[in-house]
C-alpha cells in the first residue's frame, strides 16, 4: 500500500489542486488529510469539497475547530483570527457537514494521527523544539505519529529511553527500534523557507516515509486573496514559505 498523508491546506485551492495532482502521478491508493482545510487562504468551500473528494479519513485543525464556532478565537493572532471571521460568513451549509465530520484523531496499523499534538489534541499545542517532542513521545503507543499545525517539516527518532533526535533527511526507513514522530509540513502555507506545498508518502512494503515537495502558482493565490480583501501579509508570506 502507499498512503498520502496531507495536512494545512489553510483554503489555497492553487496548492491544492498541483499537490492532487502529484497524488495521481504517485499512484497512491488511500489519502488521508490531518486538519487545518480553511483560515489565511480565499477558497475554503472549494478546497473542502476536494478534501472530501480525496481523503479516505480527515482529521479536525484547530482552524477548522474555529470556524465551526466550537473555541474562541483570542489565542489567534490577528491576521489568523481576521480570517477565521471572513471564513465563517462565506461557508457554506455543505462545507459546515464536512468538517463536523473530521476526526479529532485516528490510529490504524502502526500510525497514530492528530493535527497538533498527540498530548491534549483539543488544546492545540506545538511542537516546535526536541524538548516538546520528548514530551510528546509519552502520549502516544503507536510507531508512529503524523501531526501538522506547525507547518514545518520534520522527521524526529527516538531509540528506547534515549533523548529523540531530529532525522536531517526527507525520507526514513521505519525501523523496529524506534519511533517516529513525524510533521508532515503544509500544503498550503509552508513555513520552513520553501514555498513549496509539502505532503508525505508512506510505503508499507518498503517501510519508507518519504516528504515530498510541489511546486504550484501561489501568484494565483496571492490575487485571489488581494480580491477577496484578506492579508496582504499572509499573501505576501506564500511566495516565501515564512
Amino acid at each position: 500500500m502507499r498512503y498520502g498523508f496531507f495536512s494545512d491546506v489553510h483554503a489555497n485551492l492553487e496548492a491544492l489542486e498541483a499537490v492532487a495532482e502529484d497524488f495521481q502521478t504517485q499512484k497512491l491508493d488511500q489519502l488521508m488529510f490531518l486538519g487545518d482545510a480553511v483560515g489565511y487562504g480565499a477558497s475554503p468551500n472549494e478546497c473542502l469539497i476536494l478534501i472530501h473528494k480525496l481523503a479516505n479519513k480527515s482529521l479536525m485543525g484547530n482552524h477548522d475547530y474555529a470556524a465551526l464556532g466550537l473555541m474562541e478565537t483570542d489565542y489567534f493572532n490577528q491576521y489568523a483570527r481576521e480570517s477565521i471571521e471572513w471564513t465563517k460568513g462565506i461557508l457554506e451549509n455543505g462545507s459546515h457537514e464536512v468538517m463536523s465530520n473530521f476526526y479529532l484523531t485516528y490510529k490504524f496499523d502502526m500510525l497514530h494521527l492528530v493535527h497538533a499534538t498527540p498530548k491534549e489534541p483539543e488544546a492545540w499545542h506545538y511542537i516546535l523544539n526536541l524538548s516538546e517532542a520528548e514530551e510528546n513521545f509519552s502520549y502516544f503507543t503507536k510507531r508512529v505519529c503524523l501531526i501538522g499545525h506547525s507547518h514545518r517539516p520534520v522527521i524526529i527518532k527516538k531509540y528506547g529511553d534515549r533523548h529523540c533526535f531530529i532525522h536531517n533527511e526527507t525520507s526514513v526507513v521505519i525501523e523496529d527500534d524506534f519511533r517516529y514522530l513525524i510533521n508532515i509540513g503544509s500544503v498550503g502555507q509552508p513555513r520552513d523557507g520553501n514555498p513549496d506545498a509539502c505532503y508525505l508518502i508512506y510505503d508499507t512494503e518498503t517501510k519508507t516515509m518519504q516528504l515530498c515537495r510541489v511546486p504550484y502558482d501561489f501568484k494565483k493565490a496571492q490575487k485571489k486573496m488581494k480580491k477577496v480583501g484578506l492579508s496582504q501579509y499572509l499573501a505576501e508570506r506564500l511566495a516565501v514559505g515564512r
